[in-house]
Order: C-alpha cells, then sequence, then structure tokens
C-alpha cells in the first residue's frame, strides 16, 4: 500500500506505523479511562443512584464481600491519584518557570532580509523565528503554549558547517509542523499526566513513544515541502553536532535515539517503529488498572448499612470468617469447607 501523500515510504513501513500510532492511542485512552474513571466517576457525574445498590451478588459472586476486599485499594487510589497530580502540577510548573528564564536570558536575534524567505518557504512567519549564537541544540519548538516559537542555532545558517538553503528550510518546515500542530503543549500535557499517575509506569512510555511519533510526523511534513532527502541529509550533518542533556522543556529537533529510524524510512528503507513498553511495565500497568477498574465497579454498590438506602439486604454477616473466604456464596455446604462455629451463606439461592 503506497500513501500518495508520501511515496517515498515503503508499503510495510507506512502499514507498521498507523497499526503502531493506533495502538499508542488505544493504549494512552485506555489507561486514562481505567485509572481516572473508577476514582473520579462517581463523585464527578454525582450517580442519584447506585446501580448495584441493594443487590448482594452476581450470580455466585458476593458484592457485599468484594466490596470489604476492594474498599481499602479504592481510598488508597483516590490518595494516589490526589497526591501524583499535587507531585506532577508542581514538577511541570518548575520545568515550565525555568525554561522560561533561560529562553528569556537568551541572546537572541531577528531573522535577517535574507533568511526571511527561508522562513516563508517553511511555512513560518519571520517572527515565530529567533536565531541565537552559539546555541548547542540545533534548533528546537518552546515558548507559549498556543503561539510557540522555533529557536535555530545560528551556526545553521552561517559558517564553515552550515547547511544548504533547502537543508536549512527542512529544519524550519520540521519545526514548523511543530508550531502548527502546539506540541510543546501537548507534550506537556502527555508528560503531565504521566507523572501524575506515576503507579501506571507503561504510561510514562507511551507518553515518550507518542512524542517519537510527532517527530515522524513533522520529518514528513518537511520532506512535503523539501524532499526527504534533504530532510535525511540535513539530520545526518546535524547528527555530528555533541548535543548536551538538556532540563528544559521544549521539542528539540535533533535525539540521537531516534536518528537511525528518521534517517533510514526518509532514504526509503522499511522499518517497524519499536516502543519502550516492556513486559514487566506492562503486566504492572494490567494488575493497577484491573483494581482499579473493579475498585470502581464495587464503589456503585453500597454496603447493607449504608445510609439512605434501606432496601439493601441484610446478609453475609459471617462471624470469624474474612471477606476474602465469602467471596463466593455458598449454599447448603456442609462439612470442612466452613469452619467450626460460622454460618453458611444465610439466604437461598434466588
Amino acid at each position: 500500500m503506497v500513501d500518495q501523500r508520501r511515496p517515498w515510504l515503503r508499503a510495510g513501513t507506512v502499514v507498521g506505523e498507523r497499526r503502531y500510532q493506533r495502538l499508542l492511542i488505544i493504549g494512552l485512552a485506555s489507561i486514562l479511562v481505567l485509572s481516572l474513571v473508577p476514582v473520579i466517576g462517581t463523585h464527578l457525574l454525582g450517580a442519584a443512584e447506585r446501580p448495584l445498590s441493594g443487590s448482594d451478588h452476581i450470580g455466585a459472586l458476593c458484592l457485599i464481600a468484594l466490596h470489604e476486599l476492594l474498599s481499602p485499594a479504592h481510598h488508597l487510589l483516590h490518595v494516589l491519584v490526589a497526591a501524583g497530580f499535587v507531585w506532577a502540577i508542581g514538577e511541570t510548573a518548575k520545568k515550565a518557570l525555568h525554561t522560561r528564564r533561560v529562553l528569556a536570558g537568551l541572546p537572541v536575534r531577528r531573522l535577517a532580509h535574507a533568511e526571511i524567505a527561508l522562513a516563508t518557504r517553511s511555512g513560518l512567519d519571520a517572527h515565530e523565528v529567533l536565531v541565537i549564537a552559539g546555541l548547542p541544540i540545533p534548533a528546537f519548538t518552546a515558548g507559549p503554549w498556543l503561539r510557540p516559537r522555533v529557536y535555530v542555532a545560528e551556526a545553521l545558517m552561517v559558517g564553515e558547517d552550515s547547511l544548504s538553503t533547502e537543508e536549512v528550510v527542512a529544519v524550519l518546515a520540521h519545526e514548523a509542523a511543530h508550531v502548527r500542530r502546539r506540541d510543546p503543549m501537548r507534550f506537556l500535557a502527555l508528560r503531565l499526566m504521566a507523572r501524575a499517575l506515576f503507579w501506571v509506569p507503561a504510561l510514562r512510555a507511551i507518553a515518550e513513544d507518542i512524542a517519537d511519533e510527532a517527530e515522524i510526523i513533522a520529518d514528513d511534513a518537511a520532506s512535503a515541502v523539501t524532499g526527504p532527502l534533504t530532510v535525511a541529509s540535513a539530520l545526518v550533518k546535524l547528527g555530528g553536532w555533541k548535543v548536551p542533556e538538556s532540563s528544559l522543556t521544549v521539542v528539540a529537533f535533533l535525539r540521537r535515539d531516534l536518528l537511525d529510524r528518521r534517517v533510514r524510512r526518509l532514504v526509503g528503507e522499511e522499518y517497524r517503529p519499536q516502543g519502550r513498553l516492556s513486559g514487566a511495565s506492562v503486566v504492572v500497568a494490567a494488575l493497577a488498572l484491573t483494581v482499579s477498574t473493579l475498585s470502581g465497579v464495587v464503589d456503585v454498590h453500597d454496603l447493607p448499612n449504608a445510609p439512605g438506602h434501606p432496601s439493601s439486604h441484610q446478609h453475609c454477616e459471617h462471624d470469624g470468617m474474612f471477606a476474602a473466604g465469602h467471596l463466593f456464596c455458598r449454599w447448603g455446604v456442609a462439612g470442612p469447607l466452613v469452619p467450626d462455629g460460622v454460618a453458611d451463606c444465610p439466604h437461598a439461592r434466588s
């Protein structure tokens, strides 16, 4: 299958990337729904009547025993979500303020008259591009959430190691895609959620994988302007830069961990993306989300002594037996399965 908008891509690359990107979105949505809705759903939506109240069983499953088992987990979940969001907002705000202070102190200049045409070709307005002498990062997008700006190293356009005119346009067109998509704001929101839901570590991996796909989408947008080989050439040349680790919340043009994939797909090689999710993180996420979802399900069920629900049945009073021992109701059971002094389930099968 050839993508008419991106004819330079191999058919296997197109199919693999579409499937991979679809799975990332499904994974992100599933984690957010299964981790947040059980915690805040009934509280924010204000269900007038809990639909499972007055019911004691689903088949042989005892809802009261399940409620008692998962109630501590549900309360712990509230604490984790509240603490996670407080911590995430604090950390995100601190990094955003640090980035703002650093950007405000950079020795920037506007585009020269001869450089304005390059920005125009790339799809950027001249006022959206700032040039910085001595910048160790080739280019990045940052700034106000709704109106981000592109910061470009002066060495890209002036000096012995400068790029060709077409390659500069390719870099600017790549950053123009980030500006149009408001990727700094999107990445900030993604990473905030990943910090807030720290107890689902798979979310952090998915957030970073989605950020990778934004770079791929920006490469394709730049390729539509200058051609894919020009974008690949710019990446190869800039791959020799010794880019330092940055604590700034910016969307940088050069990422070494993604360089191989970006170049290979642009020159027409077939490439299948590989995410950061590990088997261990998937298992942890599955367990955490299962407990979260079940605790939310039983939260729409009231215990028999709950105020405001006089219709709830009075049953399952098993002195000396833990809730785990009565998770499935047993009718007519005699002998060693029921401990001495403990009554069998006092209600009949209905």
